[in-house]
């Protein structure tokens, strides 16, 4: 028992979770036995956090689903919820980075029906995040943490969310709504199946300042494995356009249409503390009509970082677009139109560096990194502490979890130009090959069909090793 706090008609156990204001303790009820969680707000926490706990419960109540965690009981402003004893998604990918796509339909469907529940008696969520999702014992997914749900259309308040789950239009100061809690669903089956949101950035501004831009790499790309059907379900829920996404309902017919599921394996791998980023404003509450805040035009960019602030989120554009996987092959086969102009930014005697020659290079260093299944071999591919490097260090991982290695990831070079006046900017036309996954015995145990031709800019570092790849775009 808890000797820091008591609650009537409850063994107080330990903690094992807390955030910017709450916290949540294991207990155990002392009529049935059954271990329960206390959720309640942190000594010292803002008083008017009260409300929302308050508002949490009565929302709790109104839902008939059971995909959101069971509140049994409230007791002195104290939550009373079913316990969840398989943890957290984000500590399930902290342990295991990328997951199975049968997995992340697994999750992800049954999420989407609970969004689907919660949308029909007009309540939005606000906040679906890896953090507030849990599992119970057998793998069952379970929203949680309503404590910034709204009312859909409610244009009042204050706006939370956690940065790498907010909706681009959200993000630019749109009201959230049924599409946006779908935006960050799909958003999480982006980071369960690439390894990483679909927008990046070092800080909560500068994810967000991201996310306004738009500009983000194809999941495809990402996640070259992933099955098509799926990886087209996730992104027609990352629409841009609210308009254009499906509603949650649909959004879960389509996860289960594209791929069967499979069980969650919840115990695989080390464990590791989860990195999360906590639940933080995304927008203040609008002010009065002589406040600071006064007029659309200016709430709607309320949350936007002083200058140092959004250089950081530029590079936080960068890092979003860099982990794009792959490169380029084929170097015979490329046409004249594609020979590296001439470049003006030095001495007449320095030679442009052979970057069809150099891209072959680096692409055939990165298959044979994946046939090997060997990350350390991606240090001849990437910059050092590059997002590419991260990513791509990511899915080597997940599938030697698996047991699983690549055949056949290559790219053909179809064209590069540099830049004119930035020798290190390259522009680049080409095809993916097809190519297969296979397991420790040599089975395949999946194709990946060949891509058509694709446009990206590419950023080069001069590395102590030789080029390296910094960073890449779509164009």
């Amino acid at each position: 028992m808890s000797d820091t706090w008591s609650l009537p008609g409850y063994d107080v156990v330990d903690l094992i979770g807390a955030g910017a204001t709450g916290e949540v303790w294991r207990g155990r009820d002392l009529d049935t036995g059954d271990t329960v969680a206390l959720k309640r707000l942190r000594p010292g926490a803002d008083p008017a956090r009260l409300t929302a706990l308050r508002r949490e419960a009565t929302l709790l109540r109104t839902l008939d689903t059971p995909y959101v965690v069971r509140l049994r009981d409230v007791i002195d402003d104290v939550l009373v919820l079913d316990h969840a004893p398989g943890g957290s998604l984000s500590a399930l990918l902290a342990r295991r980075g990328p997951l199975d796509p049968g997995e992340v339909v697994t999750i992800a469907a049954p999420l989407a029906s609970g969004l689907a529940s919660a949308h029909a008696v007009g309540l939005v969520h606000g906040d679906v995040s890896a953090s507030n999702v849990l599992f119970t014992a057998d793998g069952m997914p379970l929203l949680t943490d309503l404590g910034v749900a709204r009312l859909a259309d409610d244009p009042g308040g204050e706006v939370h969310g956690t940065a790498d789950y907010v909706a681009p239009d959200v993000a630019a100061g749109g009201i959230p709504g049924a599409a946006s809690d779908v935006w960050a669903l799909a958003a999480l089956c982006h980071q369960m199946l690439a390894g990483t949101a679909p927008h990046d950035g070092e800080t909560a501004p500068a994810v967000l300042f991201a996310a306004v831009q738009g500009a983000r790499a194809p999941l495809g790309l990402l996640a070259p494995t992933a099955p098509r059907a799926l990886v087209a379900a996730v992104e027609a829920g990352l629409a841009r356009d609210p308009r254009k996404r499906p509603d949650a309902a649909a959004f879960a017919s389509l996860l289960r249409r594209a791929h069967a599921a499979s069980p969650v394996r919840l115990g695989a791998g080390p464990l590791a503390p989860p990195p999360v980023r906590e639940t933080h404003v995304v927008r203040p509450a609008p002010a009065g009509p002589q406040g600071p805040r006064h007029g659309r035009r200016r709430r709607a960019l309320a949350w936007v970082p002083p200058p140092r602030a959004l250089a950081v989120g530029a590079l936080g554009l960068l890092v979003a677009l860099a982990g794009l996987v792959g490169w380029w092959s084929g170097r015979a086969g490329t046409p004249a139109a594609a020979a590296v102009p001439a470049l003006s930014t030095g001495p007449a005697s320095d030679a442009a560096p052979d970057w069809p020659g150099i891209l072959t290079e680096l692409d055939a260093a990165r298959t044979a990194a994946y046939r090997a299944g060997d990350p350390a071999a991606l240090g001849a591919v990437w910059a050092p502490g590059s997002p590419g490097l991260r990513a791509d260090t990511a899915s080597l991982q997940a599938l030697a979890d698996r047991g699983q290695v690549v055949h056949g990831l290559r790219h053909t070079l179809r064209s590069v130009t540099a830049v004119p006046g930035e020798p290190t900017r390259l522009l680049v036309v080409d095809v993916l090959s097809a190519h297969e996954v296979r397991d420790r015995a040599g089975t395949v145990v999946r194709m990946v069909p060949a891509r058509s031709s694709a446009s990206w800019e590419l950023s080069m570092r001069d590395t102590d090793s030789g080029w390296r790849i910094e960073s890449v775009t779509a164009r």
